[in-house]
């Protein structure tokens, strides 16, 4: 049910032309916990749907005056969330299919087992629930890139040296946010731009890649604290919404004019060589260079710094699995770059970020 047992009870409209029918719907749901209202025909049901907007009607599909389609289409048209289960005979199945088509929940044959009836209900409610929550749920992610983008572009309207240590300290708020990751772009930036100048980049490319690397998670303003801090593995549900994250740092990069350059970084730092990565399953060199030199230096991060849910492993080590993951996970030539490096430049950058 869309309340808990502690608030007002859900209203329920039943419409049904049989009065037994109608009396025993309308009993059997009081009984268990909700407010019904009843109607004998589809006019009839509209005008209380009209003044009462239940969130849950139960409708028949043969009636007099106006039939249940035509309730269906009337409710939809004044509530478009409104969780709707028809009933219908046998022979009235493919009826009852296009009113799926119409926005009907779900459709129960007569005569009616009140359980399944019960158990559509509160699956149309829930199923209402949540269109309603990720409609409120995008409006409020879209606010607030709306705010942080406003914040940034004003924080960021000065010279060169002020947008560096502006950025520097966003992204060390976003590493504050995101557990057991704590000076983790400091890290990344310095080995990126380590393997960018070994791998022959140069300006002003060079900055946009080191701009990328900086903010690649900016996008986890708009992730619910819920799921970024939930100490546990994430449900497939919340996968998905983790996973939005690089799309919705690449929309908030593109309203900010000097961070455009920076967005390929942002937009698929989750690609993979071999295409298995996310968000558009990029394959080798469809996959940015900066996203590409990314994916090899946070790997070595990530395997080298202490972390909730996993020990470091030695440099040497870490840089056995990159070579082994060269050419499925990871741009083979930019691995041999990588592996060329001085160790000791790279364990530099790692101890003096956790002085």
């Amino acid at each position: 049910m869309e309340e808990g047992p502690a608030e007002r009870p859900v209203e329920v409209l039943i419409v049904e032309d049989d009065p037994p029918i109608r009396q025993v719907l309308s009993e059997l749901f009081s009984g268990i916990g909700y407010r019904s209202f009843a109607a004998e025909h589809g006019q009839e049901g509209l005008e209380v749907f009209r003044a009462r907007r239940p969130p849950l009607v139960v409708t028949d599909l043969k009636m007099p005056v106006m039939d249940g389609v035509e309730l269906l289409r009337g409710a939809k048209a004044l509530d478009p969330d409104v969780a709707v289960v028809v009933l219908t005979g046998f022979g009235d199945v493919k009826t009852a299919i296009e009113s799926l088509k119409l926005g009907a929940a779900d459709y129960i044959l007569k005569p009616v087992n009140f359980d399944e009836l019960r158990i559509a209900a509160e699956r149309a409610l829930e199923r209402r629930r949540l269109t309603i929550e990720n409609r409120e749920h995008q409006a409020t992610l879209e606010q607030r890139v709306e705010e942080q983008t406003w914040q940034l572009s004003r924080a960021l309207d000065s010279t060169a040296a002020a947008y560096r240590q502006t950025l520097e300290a966003l992204g060390s708020a976003l590493d504050t946010r995101d557990v057991g990751t704590q000076a983790h772009s400091q890290r990344v930036v310095g080995y990126a731009r380590m393997l960018a100048e070994a791998a022959g980049i140069e300006e002003p490319l060079l900055t946009d890649v080191e701009r990328g690397v900086l903010l690649h998670d900016i996008g986890k303003i708009g992730i619910p604290d819920s799921i970024l801090l939930k100490p546990g593995p994430l449900s497939p549900e919340e996968w998905k919404v983790m996973r939005t994250h690089a799309e919705l740092g690449g929309q908030l990069l593109s309203r900010i004019e000097f961070l455009k350059g920076a967005i390929p970084v942002v937009l698929h730092h989750h690609e993979r060589w071999d295409g298995t990565g996310y968000p558009m399953g990029l394959k080798g060199e469809e996959i940015p260079l900066g996203a590409r030199i990314f994916a090899i230096v946070d790997a070595f991060d990530a395997m080298t710094v202490d972390r909730p849910y996993s020990k470091a492993i030695s440099p040497q080590v870490a840089l056995e699995e990159i070579k082994r993951s060269a050419g499925t996970h990871f741009d083979p030539r930019l691995v041999e770059v990588f592996l060329s490096l001085p160790l000791e430049r790279l364990e530099e950058i790692r101890r003096k970020s956790l002085e």
